[in-house]
């Protein structure tokens, strides 16, 4: 069972209080602060009836334990909810020609975060992990999101290969990411057209996307590279290919 847990830093805490209020139980500022921002935050909170305490630097590292870049705020919240799957496909609109991310086992935190972002600032629909072997939404993935977990649907199943085969039966195309285009089967990122609901499937940090998972893809994708580099890290890579379907999408 997931536990409450702290999320920390200025923006991260901010955009729950923008977004997420209800999420948040308590908000903890280091005494005799006075970085900017810090009113806003405040006042957000008392709207909210959420209590703001003060602490010192001492009960920071006791609470959040690792060596962190806090900025001095931190703010507990209950336990991150995903969303549910077969909700969402009920309320998914595939005429707007929505892209989902699918993430093929991420364990990264830092990643996690990252592709979380940059995700959402190109507008995908909904962003899919596994139940196991995957990275969880901590304290860590929000501040590298910077706060903007929850925006779009997180959702979390049981079997990735199952859900690609629910998604290809409500008309999204699935393309895979390679690491490389070294064996000739894949087909040039900028040479693909984006013209129908597509769900994208991003690898693990290792080997990249598993076997069974890219026999379950439409097609095969690769980033072209140069000066001999084969890979990109994966939060670098989902970036690239969901922008370029906004670009696609916005000519």
């Amino acid at each position: 069972m997931q536990k409450d847990f702290y999320i920390y830093g200025r923006n991260a805490v901010l955009e729950q209080l923008l977004h997420h209020p209800k999420n948040l139980k308590r908000i903890l500022i280091k005494e005799g602060l006075k970085t900017s921002g810090f009113e806003e935050i405040k006042e957000l909170a008392q709207k909210n009836h959420i209590p703001v305490v003060t602490t010192d630097e001492k009960e920071i590292a006791k609470l959040l334990k690792d060596e962190v870049v806090h900025q001095g705020i931190l703010a507990l919240s209950k336990p991150f909810e995903y969303t549910n799957f077969e909700e969402w496909m009920m309320a998914v609109d595939t005429n707007a020609k929505p892209t989902v991310l699918i993430l093929d086992h991420i364990m990264d935190v830092s990643n996690l975060g990252a592709i979380i972002r940059s995700a959402t600032a190109a507008g995908v629909a909904a962003i899919i992990v596994a139940e196991l072997n995957q990275a969880p939404v901590t304290s860590a993935v929000y501040k590298t999101s910077a706060g903007t977990v929850g925006r779009v649907p997180l959702i979390q199943v049981g079997n990735l290969n199952q859900i690609i085969e629910r998604l290809k039966k409500a008309e999204f195309w699935v393309v895979g990411l390679a690491m490389s285009d070294a064996n000739g089967g894949s087909t040039d990122l900028w040479q693909y057209r984006f013209d129908t609901p597509t769900a994208v499937v991003i690898g693990g940090e290792g080997d990249g996307i598993r076997e069974k998972t890219a026999e379950h893809c439409d097609t095969i994708l690769s980033i072209p590279m140069e000066n001999g580099v084969e890979s990109l890290n994966a939060s670098v890579t989902s970036a690239l290919v969901c922008y370029e379907i906004m670009r696609q999408r916005r000519s």
